[in-house]
């Protein structure tokens, strides 16, 4: 299972660097574009989306998680956003029960 990320430019350096495949997106048709690319990338068991990028397109990526078992999609805190209290390790860990 392969994770993909969908991040706003302030927050897509560490995933990239971390190498996850990771596209940038400042727009709602960038973010909805990201999307459609995630969906389609064979091996993607999560998509993790920031909070600046999912304010963009919360009903398609809700509507992908009521319909289909995967991929998962995970709503982290942008960079420099509070999550209340939570890092993007412990989101993951919560969603699918994996440490990272």
């Amino acid at each position: 299972m392969e994770f993909f990320c969908i991040a706003d430019k302030d927050s897509s350096l560490g995933f990239k660097l971390s190498g996850i495949e990771t596209l940038e997106a400042v727009t709602r048709q960038e973010a909805l574009e990201a999307l459609r690319v995630a969906g389609a990338t064979d091996g993607v068991g999560v998509i993790i989306i920031t909070s600046r990028v999912y304010a963009f397109i919360k009903e398609e990526a809700d509507e992908i998680s009521h319909k289909n078992q995967f991929p998962l999609i995970l709503e982290i805190p942008s960079r420099g956003q509070t999550g209340k209290g939570k890092s993007a390790g412990d989101f993951l860990k919560e969603l699918i029960g994996v440490s990272v």
